[in-house]
């Protein structure tokens, strides 16, 4: 799944987590995706996706598999 792949490229390049961390069944706080972060990850998601994503439907989530379908479901919404 294409999705994923960037979903991980931005989580180590933007906003500086462990790559070895991200993994689809590691949860948020796992990986350092802290309510900050995740207001971070939202705007990059927004703006290099062109998606509608909101920080409340991220933190909603639990793990990063989680996160991704959240993102692929955007983008085929889109």
């Amino acid at each position: 799944m294409h999705e994923v792949g960037v979903l991980k490229d931005i989580l180590v390049s933007d906003l500086q987590l462990r790559e070895e961390d991200i993994v689809p069944s590691a949860t948020r706080e796992e990986v350092g995706l802290d309510s900050l972060a995740v207001l971070e990850l939202v705007t990059v998601l927004n703006e290099r996706l062109g998606i509608e994503v909101h920080d409340y439907e991220v933190l909603d989530t639990t793990t990063l598999a989680d996160v991704a379908r959240l993102v692929v479901e955007r983008q085929a919404a889109g």
